[in-house]
């Protein structure tokens, strides 16, 4: 293999690895601001979260999922905007009943 066909495969690897790295970094940060805003804004327990997971897709661009220990078959989308965390969704992992009653939804913002 020629150097510099080596020099440009090493470059791209490093790259690709800080990237990667970067962009984990940041989902636990959103993961941690999120669970921070449930635990001292909305006086949740650790223990009432089940799981919380950031995703970065089209719409919105970084959206932060969160299931709760009591409601595990339901997700509530957070997002981060302006320096403000709020709910803008929610939605059951299965559609059984359409008038389910969701125990954790939030008040939109004004």
């Amino acid at each position: 293999m020629k150097k510099r066909t080596k020099i440009i495969l090493t470059t791209f690897a490093i790259v690709y690895g800080v990237a990667s790295l970067a962009l984990q970094a940041f989902r636990n940060h959103m993961d941690n601001e999120v669970i921070h805003y449930l635990v001292a804004t909305r006086d949740y327990k650790n223990e009432d979260l089940y799981k919380v997971y950031t995703q970065i897709g089209k719409a919105p661009v970084v959206s932060t999922t969160v299931i709760f220990a009591d409601e595990p078959n339901v997700r509530y989308f957070y997002r981060k905007e302006k320096d403000r965390i709020y709910q803008y969704n929610m939605s059951p992992v299965k559609v059984t009943d359409p008038n389910y009653t969701y125990k954790h939804i939030e008040e939109p913002l004004p």
